[in-house]
């Protein structure tokens, strides 16, 4: 049995001449307004400014203040009326605008839209193109001086030169690469001027120019760290200078302090006591066997006393 297969029509998308986009053809009236008793309303007008400019009350009498509280609240209402009116003047001639305002700007947003969704795409060629010529720059690289990447990223010679990732079509993928070509050429022969020339600091330098691609930022650096070595050096040189300074200042004041020591005279010693007198005392007394115990051990710690006897008498 054969099939016969079925007819698949297409929908033909006609292209749109964006050159001949039809502008939108509005018709408006531009409106004309008129207050047809302006004369009359600035005439009163006039006469509030008049009569009330010309009041002068006393402050003190609280009736004369309520009268003119109640006359301010009547001329409150005179301008509330007059900006009422003209709040309706702007809302009729507001919304007979409204509904055009609110179809044109749906037309642009969605043109807009439009805009945006093929940007979208555009930005994803570029990124994609970007990615292909860094793909090409890499390889040409790792080819060239595959030993420099890890010390020179790649990013760092598009940062020197972002023209290496340029989208411009004349300057092709071979033009990139022969450019990037010179440029580790350059920094080949730059590393080896800081490596043998006068360059103190030559490790310290390498790394700025490794970030950088800038021969002078890297001889700059060394130049730094030459000015601050030799402030340091300066600074413990003084500070050394100053130790040994008080340090023979200390010894020369401890010297003077010993020969005065020595000039002074001895002290007088002091003659012996003669020992205190002694007396032979007494002491009777009644109290309950535990307190004169007590009395007892208390006398013997004096220092100059020497017991010669304790003897419980009597009961009483």
């Amino acid at each position: 049995m054969i099939w016969m297969a079925e007819e698949v029509k297409a929908e033909v998308i006609e292209p749109v001449n964006l050159a001949k986009a039809p502008k939108p053809a509005i018709a408006y009236t531009l409106p004309t307004v008129k207050i047809e008793n302006l004369d009359n309303i600035e005439e009163f007008v006039s006469s509030i400014e008049g009569f009330f400019g010309s009041i002068c009350i006393d402050v003190d009498d609280q009736e004369q203040v309520k009268q003119l509280r109640d006359l301010r609240a009547d001329i409150n209402k005179v301008a509330n009326a007059i900006d009422d009116e003209r709040k309706g003047m702007d809302k009729a001639i507001n919304g007979a605008r409204a509904e055009a305002d609110e179809a044109l700007n749906a037309l642009r947003d969605r043109v807009k839209a439009v805009y945006d969704a093929t940007g979208k795409q555009i930005d994803e060629a570029a990124e994609r193109q970007k990615q292909a010529r860094l793909n090409l720059l890499a390889d040409e690289y790792e080819a060239a001086a595959p030993d420099l990447m890890e010390l020179i990223p790649l990013e760092v010679y598009i940062s020197k030169e972002p023209k290496l990732v340029s989208r411009d079509k004349r300057f092709t993928g071979n033009k990139a690469c022969d450019l990037l070509d010179e440029m580790i050429t350059e920094a080949v022969h730059d590393r080896e001027r800081l490596r043998m020339g006068d360059v103190e600091f030559s490790t310290e330098a390498d790394m700025v120019y490794c970030r950088t691609l800038d021969i002078r930022a890297a001889l700059d650096e060394n130049d730094r760290l030459k000015r601050e070595k030799a402030e340091r050096e300066s600074h413990e040189q003084a500070a050394t200078r100053l130790d040994i300074a008080v340090g023979r200042a200390h010894e020369a004041v401890m010297a003077a302090n010993e020969a005065e020591a020595d000039k002074e005279p001895p002290k007088p010693e002091t003659p012996p006591q003669k020992p205190s007198k002694r007396f032979l005392f007494r002491l009777e007394f009644e109290a309950t066997e535990e307190d004169g115990i007590k009395v007892r051990d208390f006398m013997r710690n004096m220092p100059s006393l020497e017991g010669k006897l304790y003897k419980k008498v009597k009961e009483v």
